[in-house]
């Protein structure tokens, strides 16, 4: 049996790699190829690639919009920073329209307003069009946002919450106010 030797990969995945091997990362650390469960070019980059936070905008550039993964989860992190804060100034701008839109940002409750993070949930709450205490529960410094039991359509809990989830996406890439969901496995634990 003769051994054929390894199929080359795709043109897009060659170019990934010269780029990233430009970028001075040891090539044989990093893997690039499609994924179907994706349907994305992910770039997996390994400790031996010798990637550092230096080499985040070269890796950016080279990857374009494909996929990007470290295998150290402090680097992963770092580098989900570092995209995040690039996206920040795009972000903040589209949702700030879209609550000049609907009338959200007159009045906006603003944090330093109220004496703890209850009160500010409560009043966000408010301002979202939703009751003071019904789904935003607060966990140390964060705020949680609770679906709501009564297994509304789709279609409604968008109509009824989009406002208030608006306004925490905002809030959150303003300010950073720290924000998240619960999913419904706490109904099951509470039956």
């Amino acid at each position: 049996m003769i051994d054929m030797p390894a199929e080359p990969p795709p043109a897009h995945e060659q170019v990934i790699e010269q780029r990233l091997a430009q970028c001075g990362l040891d090539i044989g650390g990093v893997s690039v190829r499609f994924e179907d469960y994706l349907q994305s070019t992910e770039i997996v980059i390994r400790p031996t690639a010798g990637a550092t936070v230096d080499h985040f905008e070269c890796i950016k550039n080279a990857a374009g919009y494909e996929i990007v993964t470290f295998e150290d989860r402090e680097m992963y992190q770092a580098y989900s920073d570092y995209t995040a804060e690039l996206a920040r100034p795009e972000m903040l701008e589209s949702l700030k329209a879209r609550l000049q839109e609907k009338g959200l940002l007159e009045a906006l409750p603003e944090r330093a307003s109220f004496e703890n993070l209850d009160a500010y949930a409560k009043a966000l709450e408010a301002h979202g069009g939703v009751a003071p205490g019904s789904v935003l529960r607060v966990y140390g410094d964060e705020i949680l946002f609770y679906p709501p039991r009564d297994g509304e359509s789709p279609a409604a809990f968008v109509d009824h919450y989009s406002d208030l989830i608006g306004i925490i996406g905002y809030l959150s890439v303003r300010d950073g106010l720290r924000f998240a969901f619960i999913g419904n496995e706490q109904f099951s634990e509470e039956r």
